[in-house]
């Protein structure tokens, strides 16, 4: 009878003390031994007896004084989170307010500014267990990265948790995970991991306010006793550099030397939208969504879509998607992508078009970190990030498409570069060969997925000044409808 029990009551102690592995030996063994004491004589069974006896009341008694304080440390609620180091939580707070306010960010936190940030948002916690939590960092070995371990102190039974937190990205979306947790004197199972991890993200909801301020994380880094985030978020307005502007106003005065407006070649469109089968779809940010121009029918989209009547003849419907301030993260999780797909699967869809990319990068261009020099390591920092989170995002994103209008011909517009003006800077040279290389990705990544390119890029190189708001008395990327009408042309070449 005690066999059976010993087993149970062991393999459960050692579950929450050392996990699912050395339980299973534990409770195989205890039961094994005690079935084979039915064959042994009688002094050895008495023997066996006693033993299983003295680990099944000696296990009993650990996980009762163990549950209980478990219980009690999970439930106690009331009492004060110990205080914040109020230095380290005014330049947490200052570092994610400056964070907040441009089109592109690099936050920094130390370990103490983290403890010093969560500690506050514990005590807005409702039915909030702990007392206090404190953060290290622990730097990566072999090029693994970094990982987040935190100690922390229940509020009720005296109790002390400590483990990991594992940060990742998911298309622009933070991830957060609890790992190799204990309290008290057990690793933390099931239900109690779900406690402290629902505990986690109350307090530290990233994902919504990164929803709320349209954000598109593009990088984590843990190490040198660190936190580091890199990323975006939506704005029209993404030229902040104090220095650049003033750059751009001494550019429009010089702007004689400029290359002049290109005729245009198509005119505006007919319609902004049309109800009718087959249809074009487009999706992107604020080219697609016609930011720079008063009338929709002026965007390259109601320009393309008519030239594709014209060389068709046929009338296509048209549904625009576009929303501006779009990142390729955002697309994803914001809701523009799911619109669009469940709009595209099973209709007759004829053409998508797509231009997303831009505003990760555009963003940390025009930002006071890359204001001297693009090899400024502040700004190599943000520029790096930017590159490897957009080829993974791009390719989900063509996918996805693919799959939900697998018989359409689809075209990707690349990324034009306001900074070109014509004018012969040395931005413009830096700043070209960056959206070159960037582009690059993005022809790559569409080439696989059998997607057509069309090149955005060229036709307005040294062409800005004319065919942008860049030379407004409030210098704006966004395009003229000259301008439109250039990228209009881009994607009709890219169907010959």
């Amino acid at each position: 009878m005690f066999g059976p029990l010993a087993a149970v009551a062991a393999g459960l102690a050692v579950l929450l003390t050392a996990g699912e592995t050395a339980a299973a030996v534990v409770f195989i063994g205890i039961l094994a031994a005690s079935l084979a004491a039915l064959f042994a004589n009688r002094t050895v069974l008495r023997g066996l007896l006693i033993a299983m006896m003295v680990v099944f009341l000696g296990s009993t008694a650990f996980l009762g004084r163990g549950v209980a304080q478990l219980i009690t440390a999970l439930t106690t609620t009331d009492g004060p989170v110990d205080p914040a180091d109020p230095a380290a939580l005014a330049t947490a707070a200052e570092k994610v307010d400056g964070a907040k306010t441009g089109p592109s960010f690099r936050l920094e936190l130390t370990e103490d500014e983290m403890t010093a940030y969560v500690l506050d948002g514990l005590r807005a916690v409702e039915d909030n267990p702990l007392r206090l939590v404190a953060f290290d960092v622990v730097d990566g070995e072999n090029g693994e990265p970094g990982r987040l371990d935190f100690a922390a102190r229940f509020k009720g039974g005296g109790v002390e948790a400590s483990g990991q937190i594992a940060i990742g990205l998911d298309r622009g979306a933070l991830q957060v995970e609890l790992a190799d947790v204990s309290v008290g004197s057990f690793d933390m199972p099931g239900l109690a991991r779900s406690s402290l991890e629902d505990l986690v993200e109350r307090v530290a909801d990233f994902n919504t306010t990164l929803e709320e301020f349209q954000v598109d994380v593009q990088s984590i880094e843990l190490g040198s006793d660190r936190l580091v985030i890199t990323g975006t978020q939506g704005s029209t307005d993404l030229l902040t550099s104090a220095s650049l502007l003033d750059g751009l106003r001494a550019a429009a005065a010089s702007a004689v030397g400029a290359a002049g407006a290109p005729p245009e070649r198509f005119g505006r469109g007919e319609v902004a939208a049309r109800s009718a089968t087959p249809v074009y779809v487009a999706l992107g940010d604020s080219l697609a969504a016609n930011v720079g121009v008063d009338d929709p029918r002026d965007g390259y989209v109601s320009r393309f879509h008519r030239q594709l009547e014209r060389r068709d003849g046929v009338e296509y419907g048209l549904e625009n998607f576009g929303v501006s301030g779009e990142t390729t993260g955002t697309l994803i999780r914001s809701g523009q992508l799911d619109e669009a797909v469940a709009f595209m699967e099973g209709r007759d869809v004829a053409y998508v078009t797509i231009d997303i990319g831009a505003n990760n990068l555009l963003g940390h261009l025009g930002s006071e970190a890359c204001s001297e020099s693009l090899d400024a390591p502040a700004c190599r920092d943000r520029l790096d990030a930017t590159f490897q989170s957009y080829g993974p995002d791009l390719e989900y994103i063509l996918d996805e498409l693919r799959q939900a209008a697998p018989d359409a011909t689809i075209v990707f517009l690349t990324a034009y570069n306001p900074f070109s003006l014509g004018l012969g800077t040395e931005l413009e040279g830096a700043t070209d060969e960056t959206l070159a290389s960037f582009n690059a990705i993005a022809v790559a990544v569409a080439g696989d997925g059998g997607v057509l390119v069309a090149d955005g890029f060229e036709p307005m190189r040294g062409r800005t000044a004319s065919t942008t708001h860049m030379l407004d008395q409030r210098p704006d990327i966004h395009p003229l409808p000259i301008g439109y009408d250039v990228l209009t042309g881009a994607l009709v070449d890219a169907l010959q």
